[in-house]
């Protein structure tokens, strides 16, 4: 094995990445897109306004149903769509009239269908007048529906017993017993391969005696716009692995000294490249287009390379711990929309919900993108950057042994 095995590593890695430039790019523009979409509906000072209707036609009227639709009248959507119930026949003359935005009808027996695993129907009916919002609407539905599949997929059994409770049907304190033992060892189940171990951080409160001005919505939404772009990234780059193991690449190096760590350190290398490469291009937007300061610019790049570097390593992890290609690709992408949702990256943190926050926040994402947040948006100085700056390098650190013992085992498997 010759030394320059990383670099070499590195620099084929590189060569099929931009070889694929479709791949890179989709991980930096759906980002920016998603962010331009609600640059368009704001105000001139940034600030979201009600300028859409949404009308909701409930054919099933349950609790389920109840619960999506209620989706719509949270945080920043509450502040884009009039949520309207009405009848079939309303909202065709509504949307014949172009008076409305969306229109979304949900099915008789949608709950029921849901539970007993059978296709459902979400109809919705966009204005072809209006660009954005309807847009928006079909990509919240989007995600929702995801949602729903992988939550269906892991708790299928349980959702069945729990719809039991819902319409009142006789079920014996054993069942709920046994229901509740059941929920909670698929939490545990998936506890264990999702998140890594926590490290505790201190929180340190720090009296500033700098004025924070205040920030437009736009600008509270580009750190999540950045860390999006990282959890996209980071997922494709760790699914890259498997892609290497169906052409024999890592089977291969099971016979070369020291040849799969420097494999990962070399993927690692390119890795943080990569994120360097996003972390420019975003940061020259936000140069461009809020008036950053340019010496800002280096520590968003720092920043965003080690951030990526944590999220990478959790998607290997998971990658590599996954029987197949496929069930890792599931699980890894299905875990991108939840973790963005959570970590601030859809929405800041100052316009979610309580609850939100306090899960978000304690994901890695989230707490990295919280500690960037605390001296970009709140003018902190640069030393509340440096305890998280610690614990994300020794996440790294204790996930590159990990994963390095968990290579081998990868590389053996058939």
């Amino acid at each position: 094995m010759k030394s320059n095995f990383t670099v070499t590593v590195l620099l084929n890695t590189f060569k099929k990445l931009f070889t694929e430039k479709w791949q890179l790019a989709q991980w930096i523009l759906i980002p920016v897109m998603i962010g331009g979409l609600f640059s368009l509906i704001s105000e001139s000072d940034g600030n979201a306004k009600p300028i859409g209707t949404l009308l909701v036609t409930d054919n099933d009227d349950s609790f389920l149903s109840q619960l999506f639709v209620g989706s719509f009248n949270q945080g920043p959507l509450a502040e884009m769509f009039i949520v309207k119930k009405v009848s079939g026949e309303q909202a065709k003359k509504i949307m014949d009239k172009g008076d409305a935005s969306v229109w979304l009808e949900i099915e008789k027996d949608f709950t029921q269908n849901f539970i007993d695993e059978k296709p459902t129907t979400l109809k919705l009916v966009k204005n072809p007048s209006q660009n954005i919002l309807p847009q928006i609407a079909e990509t919240m539905v989007g995600t929702l529906a995801d949602g729903g599949h992988y939550i269906q997929v892991l708790f299928s059994k349980e959702l069945q017993q729990f719809n039991q409770l819902l319409t009142g049907a006789n079920i014996s304190d054993a069942q709920i017993a046994l229901m509740s033992v059941q929920i909670k060892n698929t939490v545990d189940s998936i506890e264990q391969q999702l998140f890594p171990p926590m490290i505790k951080a201190t929180k340190k409160v720090q009296k500033s005696k700098k004025k924070t001005t205040s920030k437009t919505f736009m600008i509270l939404m580009f750190p999540g716009i950045m860390f999006m772009a990282l959890l996209f990234s980071s997922q494709g780059m760790a699914q890259d692995f498997w892609k290497d193991k169906t052409q024999g690449i890592v089977n291969r190096l099971l016979s070369s000294p020291a040849g799969l760590h420097k494999y990962l350190n070399g993927k690692m290398m390119s890795a943080a490249l990569v994120f360097v490469f996003i972390a420019v291009f975003v940061g020259l937007l936000g140069l461009f287009l809020f008036n950053i300061e340019v010496q800002k610019i280096f520590v968003i790049v720092l920043w965003l390379m080690i951030s990526g570097v944590v999220l990478w390593s959790m998607m290997l992890f998971l990658s590599l711990s996954l029987p197949s290609e496929k069930s890792a690709n599931l699980v890894t992408q299905g875990m991108v929309f939840p973790l963005m949702m959570l970590g601030g990256s859809f929405f800041p943190f100052e316009a979610m919900p309580k609850w939100m926050v306090m899960i978000g926040e304690k994901l890695p994402n989230g707490y990295l993108l919280q500690s960037f947040n605390s001296w970009f948006i709140k003018d902190n100085s640069l030393s509340v950057l440096t305890t998280p700056a610690i614990i994300a390098l020794l996440f790294i650190v204790i996930m590159w042994f990990v994963n390095n013992a968990k290579l081998s085992n990868f590389a053996r498997k058939k």
